[in-house]
């Protein structure tokens, strides 16, 4: 079976750490089997940790209202997901939970603090790549939002007009 660090290496997160530093972050990972259909965490729940996806497939889900829950995405191997808890202790914003058995390992705030503090470099490494994929999912999320609303419009049988409009967008 592949060690840690040799994972690690695939994942797009810590694609620029050096061996060296694979290695020290891979004592810091906790490794946790996940069966399948478990919840990992529920929305609302504390957010204090990071999750990458050893292997397995996990669901983001989102609750809607009632029963309806609203699936946002899937992760496979090489994903990550939770990362906003590296950052701040907000509830967490949707619901993870393992579709089929998984294996995660686990980086949480403390260990991430601890980079921060032991290994700047290191830490400055990883912090770009989650710039970026914040980045990336922000994006997603606008355009999720845009087609959200222009269902919502559609559904409404809003119809736009020329009055009012500013840049030639209207605006509700």
């Amino acid at each position: 079976m592949q060690t840690v660090p040799d994972f690690l290496k695939n994942v797009s997160l810590f694609q620029d750490l050096d061996p060296p530093a694979l290695s020290k972050l891979a004592a810091l990972l906790v490794s946790t089997k996940i069966s399948a259909r478990a919840v990992i965490f529920r929305e609302s729940d504390d957010s204090d940790a990071l999750y990458v996806v050893q292997a397995g497939q996990i669901i983001i889900s989102k609750h809607v209202q009632g029963e309806v829950d609203i699936v946002l995405t899937r992760f496979r191997s090489g994903d990550f997901f939770g990362e906003m808890g590296l950052f701040d202790a907000a509830p967490r914003s949707a619901t993870a939970h393992a579709e089929t058995d998984s294996i995660l390992l686990g980086l949480d705030r403390k260990a991430f603090q601890q980079i921060l503090a032991d290994y700047p470099e290191m830490a400055a490494r990883i912090c770009y790549r989650l710039v970026t994929v914040f980045i990336e999912r922000l994006r997603a999320t606008n355009e999720q939002a845009r087609e959200a609303i222009r269902w919502g419009l559609e559904a409404t049988g809003y119809s736009p007009t020329n009055d009012h409009a500013s840049f030639g967008r209207k605006s509700t």
